[in-house]
């Protein structure tokens, strides 16, 4: 092949692959605004910070579906739901200004809730208010989960859920149902 035509030929992938990232991130948005939203954050004052809170993950969600195990608008939806039924993405708590009884009476820390972990560990001073730490530390801990419970065969996308709760693959979570309906209904969008 010319120079020529391999330079058409590789601006014309980058120009696909950047559209098709503008597609995702446009979704991920969407499936974002369809959430419950956090009490606290329905006065008018704080509807406009937690949107635009709500483009920053999009975008981070976005970037880290893209190279998922999963087909990106699961991954996206997995992400989505943990977020909704953790904290319904409160901006307080991404803040980390949680309640006396939020983020697991202090154990845990962004909307996903997650735990100190030693994997995670680069991440944890880093991520109140930082949505890309955030949906990095996520993304790490569902992959981590998703391969935990792979080979035991229980159904998919509640084996992952239950694992990132902290529980075996087949042990059921208390509403357990309702992260299954919403991962469903996202990904149906």
């Amino acid at each position: 092949m010319t120079r020529k035509l391999l330079v058409a030929l590789s601006l014309l992938v980058t120009s696909a692959a950047v559209a098709d990232s503008g597609k995702r991130q446009a979704w991920v948005r969407t499936a974002l605004g369809s959430l419950p939203v956090a009490k606290a954050d329905r006065t008018p004052d704080r509807s406009a910070l937690r949107e635009s809170h709500l483009d920053q993950f999009a975008a981070e969600i976005a970037r880290v579906s893209k190279s998922a195990p999963r087909p990106p608008r699961e991954w996206a939806a997995l992400i989505a739901t943990i977020g909704s039924h953790e904290s319904n993405f409160d901006t307080d708590i991404l803040a980390n200004r949680c309640k006396p009884w939020q983020c697991d009476r202090g154990k845990a820390r962004s909307v996903f809730q997650i735990h100190r972990l030693s994997y995670l560990a680069e991440f944890w001073d880093a991520s109140p208010g930082n949505v890309t730490a955030q949906v990095t530390m996520v993304d790490r801990a569902l992959r981590r989960s998703l391969v935990t419970c792979a080979r035991l065969g229980v159904p998919y996308p509640a084996s992952v859920f239950r694992a990132f709760a902290g529980r075996s693959c087949s042990w059921p979570l208390k509403d357990e149902a309702a992260r299954v309906g919403t991962f469903n209904r996202l990904v149906s969008k």
